[in-house]
């Protein structure tokens, strides 16, 4: 078992977080921008083609594609990802890249035992949010800036390029009744303060329609909008925690 890690990244050449956590992660970058990387970052980087640019349910399928030929297991972290941390006795302690590394393979190791094929952490670096009651959770979403993959014929729904994460993890949730969530880790990610990245090409009215797009897909029932927040409320009608 050897995952692959990779992060795509746009417009932030020579401003990689992640590059910092995981110091061989794979960058994938459009064609325009390869240059500009391999000079400022280096490392090994997956050329993505520029007619993919602004749908990020293609690139994140892309990504699959690529990291499928390379390992059954597949590693996609957002280049903002600067920090993994833990909760343990009431602290908030920060990884190695080590600890990280070896925690994803026992991730891996428990999916198969599961059968499922995503797992995740929690989407929240503050103790707060940590249910120390609830370690693990099978019917929580986990989201793009840090989701690993088991090899599966499930892909990304190209229609909607800015809720896929949300879209990919409910299909995971109705083949394989499960999605391993591991909550007492999180990941930090620099999203609003960084320049560049997906938030480069979202408009209100885009979210708007694919928010709608992707409640008509599901239904009211599993899916509900929020007038405060362009992220769903999404709940799993299985049995479970």
């Amino acid at each position: 078992m050897n995952p692959v890690y990779i992060s795509p990244s746009y417009k932030r050449a020579g401003n990689v977080k992640v590059r910092e956590l995981v110091s061989d992660v794979i960058l994938a970058v459009h064609e325009f921008e390869v240059d500009e990387y391999r000079e400022k970052d280096g490392g090994e980087i997956i050329v993505i083609p520029d007619f993919l640019r602004g749908n990020m349910a293609k690139i994140r399928n892309f990504i699959l594609e690529e990291g499928y030929k390379r390992s059954d297991y597949v590693v996609m972290m957002d280049d903002d990802v600067k920090e993994f941390v833990y909760f343990e006795g009431g602290r908030r302690i920060k990884m190695t890249e080590k600890q990280l590394k070896d925690f994803v393979l026992n991730g891996f190791v428990m999916c198969e035992d599961m059968g499922i094929k995503l797992f995740g952490v929690n989407l929240l670096d503050d103790r707060k949010a940590y249910r120390e009651y609830a370690p693990l959770s099978t019917l929580s979403v986990v989201l793009g800036p840090f989701c690993c993959h088991v090899k599966s014929p499930i892909r990304y729904d190209e229609r909607l390029g800015l809720k896929e994460d949300y879209d990919y993890a409910l299909q995971h949730l109705r083949k394989y009744k499960g999605i391993l969530r591991f909550n007492k880790y999180a990941y930090v990610a620099d999203h609003i303060s960084l320049d560049g990245g997906c938030a480069t090409y979202r408009l209100k009215d885009e979210e708007k329609r694919q928010i709608e797009l992707f409640q008509r897909k599901w239904g009211k029932k599993v899916v509900r909008i929020k007038d405060t927040s362009i992220n769903p409320v999404v709940k799993c009608p299985l049995s479970g925690i």
